[in-house]
């Protein structure tokens, strides 16, 4: 059950994330054609007049996408707006559920909700340890069981929906290109690298070559764990030959996302990403 809520939150705050991204491009006359909630296989689609709200299997990931990159036609103020509307919406809705979390008021809660945001990078720099992240003492489902076990459902929800957001605010803010805080950037120094003698073809492929190397690291950063908690389970319950190989076939299917997500990357790098 706990699980279950992790992943149902998830969804939510990557689809607040887009809406972010959907809704501020709406208000100044363009009319997003999919927002993308999710990797994968989808499962649940809704459409409005102009727009498809997608929903697919995995819940790592959104974009949404404009019409013939009508975006790129707006003012570069209003892009740098739409672009920063996704992690806006997150805040947003990590301060709200900070105040009901806390059940205080809205100023408290936002004033708590940023003290969360320093400790949290804080702890980071501070508190990070390789070995525990290479080999943590319980796997990810053990520990959001034991998170919920100390919680009731609503607090424990609201607990996940505040950290998933959180997450999402400071991951996509990062000056990586091809996320929200790299082409806020892009916006404002391609032109000035371009009046040095780069050419856009020249900063394009440097952005792909940052973007993948980035890539390559955090597939890295998410497969270590996996391995090494599956190399654990074969080795103190004896699996099977055929479970054996179904753990390398996940580790194999990793490394296809991997080759997969990079074109998707580089074809929609003028698309909001989370």
């Amino acid at each position: 059950m706990a699980v279950f809520c992790y992943v149902l939150v998830a969804y939510l705050s990557i689809f607040i994330h887009e809406l972010g991204h959907y809704t501020s491009a709406y208000l100044f006359g363009i009319k997003a054609t999919d927002v993308i909630t999710g990797m994968g296989f989808k499962f649940f689609t809704f459409k409005t007049k102009s727009t498809t709200f997608r929903f697919n299997i995995i819940p790592g990931g959104g974009v949404t996408i404009y019409p013939q990159n009508q975006e790129l036609t707006l003012s570069r103020l209003k892009q740098f707006i739409v672009l920063g509307s996704g992690v806006t919406f997150n805040y947003i809705a990590a301060v709200c559920a900070t105040t009901l979390y806390l059940k205080t008021s809205p100023i408290a809660g936002f004033l708590a909700f940023n003290q969360m945001i320093i400790n949290f990078i804080k702890t980071l720099f501070t508190l990070f340890s390789i070995d525990h992240f290479l080999a943590p003492h319980v796997g990810m489902a053990e520990s959001i069981g034991m998170i919920a076990n100390q919680f009731t459902t609503g607090q424990f929800v609201l607990f996940i929906f505040i950290f998933m957001n959180l997450l999402l605010f400071l991951f996509n803010l990062l000056p990586i290109p091809y996320f929200d805080g790299g082409q806020m950037i892009s916006l404002y120094t391609d032109p000035i690298l371009q009046r040095i003698g780069l050419s856009e073809a020249v900063l394009e492929r440097i952005k792909i070559l940052i973007n993948q190397l980035i890539g390559i690291l955090l597939l890295i950063a998410a497969c270590l764990p996996l391995i090494n908690e599956a190399y654990h389970r074969i080795i103190k319950t004896y699996l099977s030959e055929h479970d054996m190989i179904k753990w390398a076939l996940i580790v194999v299917g990793f490394l296809l996302i991997k080759r997969l997500i990079s074109p998707l990357i580089s074809s929609h790098k003028k698309k909001k990403r989370v």
